[in-house]
């Protein structure tokens, strides 16, 4: 994650830096590009283990490629007292004493960041490297495995897991190459029950800003957990994803967890297909997040057939499917008057978008306006798209 300070200054929220069985840290190209192109590495350590061999090796490591490293603190919550000297051992000239749960030592930090002398100013970062060309999103209840899945498929934690439900609390993003694809995977926040969500607690807000970033994205994944079972609430996330989604599909995580995996997986398959009607034309699949390659089959599915698949429907052929289903299941008459449907337009294509111009334009019906996507949907074979009709009484331009 970039935090825009100033126009010349970013702050960037890295990986985390991973050790291996040996205990030599683990080569992370994403983390090695960030340090070849930044000017000074923040290096944050907890109070309440100050100094520790790791910590010292960790920064003995980033010693070698040359840059101005600052020791951030945390967690120093009694900063009425005098700190301990024990950070001297890490030979680090400039220290920060922070307590983010009582924000306190932070003017300082900013006012040292605003005043940081540009070293490498030949090679200044600007970011293109990591802009991405699609957009994850991965959506879903909280322990369903969003995280874990997104671990698993970077090959290392970037996102924090935990038995205990509700451990993402703010949307985690990271961008990586598949396919020769940049892709941005985003982690959001899980989306509980709305009784359960306090009114601006911390929760709340994470709720709101999973929420914001639904239209943002090409693609949501949304995640079930298998083990607990399709509920209520899956399904109040599937209708709330689906009408703001440009695409989706769905995903059946923890199936190790199933005895008779096969009869769950077919009562399902009836179950979401019978019961929610707005996913029809989505794709479903079931995984363990814990297995990269059943996630990247996915991720290769999903670049596929929907990010790169290029929609191409001629006009004179949406025209030709709308005089015949519209004439072969008519809508219901509206003042005893036959309700026509004039001309079809694609206005936009992520989401689909398809505008009808018609006599009734603001009367028809909710029920009608469903029939005609699914049959749009399958008469096109378009999949795993939010596709939307609008209907509008402007004359037609083309007669």
């Amino acid at each position: 994650k970039k935090i825009d300070l100033l126009p010349s200054n970013y702050l960037i929220d890295t990986p985390g830096i991973i050790f291996n069985n040996s205990n030599k840290i683990k080569s992370n190209p994403i983390l090695l590009k960030l340090i070849d192109n930044v000017d000074t590495i923040i290096f944050v350590v907890d109070y309440k283990s100050v100094y520790n061999p790791i910590d010292n090796d960790t920064i003995h490591y980033l010693k070698k490629f040359n840059k101005q490293i600052v020791l951030f603190i945390n967690k120093f919550d009694n900063y009425r007292i005098d700190p301990t000297i024990e950070y001297f051992k890490y030979n680090i000239k400039n220290v920060f004493f922070l307590s983010c749960a009582h924000n306190y030592g932070f003017e300082r930090v900013i006012t040292f960041i605003k005043n940081i002398n540009r070293v490498n100013k030949k090679n200044k970062i600007t970011f293109n490297d990591f802009d991405s060309e699609y957009s994850f999103a991965i959506f879903g209840k909280p322990n369903a495995g969003k995280s874990t899945f997104l671990n698993t498929l970077l090959g290392y934690e970037r996102s924090q897991t935990s038995h205990k439900a509700g451990t993402t609390s703010d949307y985690v993003t990271q961008s990586m190459i598949i396919n020769s694809k940049k892709v941005n995977f985003i982690d959001t926040a899980g989306i509980g029950r709305k009784s359960k969500i306090k009114n601006k607690s911390l929760t709340y807000y994470a709720v709101n800003k999973t929420f914001e970033k639904i239209k943002d994205v090409d693609v949501a994944l949304i995640l079930v957990d298998s083990f607990s079972g399709l509920d209520r609430q899956d399904k109040r996330i599937f209708n709330l994803i689906s009408k703001q989604a440009k695409s989706l599909i769905i995903i059946f995580n923890k199936k190790d967890l199933i005895k008779d995996f096969e009869n769950y997986k077919k009562n399902t398959l009836i179950d979401i297909k019978s019961t929610i009607q707005q996913i029809k034309n989505t794709n479903i699949f079931f995984i363990c997040s814990f297995h990269r390659r059943e996630i990247l089959k996915i991720i290769n599915f999903v670049i596929k057939n929907i990010v790169d698949k290029k929609l191409n429907i001629k006009t004179s052929d949406l025209n030709k499917w709308l005089k015949y289903v519209s004439s072969k299941n008519q809508h219901p008459l509206i003042d005893n008057k036959k309700v026509k449907f004039k001309y079809a337009v694609i206005i936009k294509n992520a989401p689909l978008t398809v505008k009808i111009f018609s006599n009734y334009s603001k009367r028809i019906q909710s029920n009608y306006r469903r029939f005609l996507i699914n049959n749009l949907n399958s008469k096109f074979k378009i999949y795993n798209q939010n596709t939307k009709i609008v209907f509008s009484k402007s004359k037609n331009p083309f007669k």
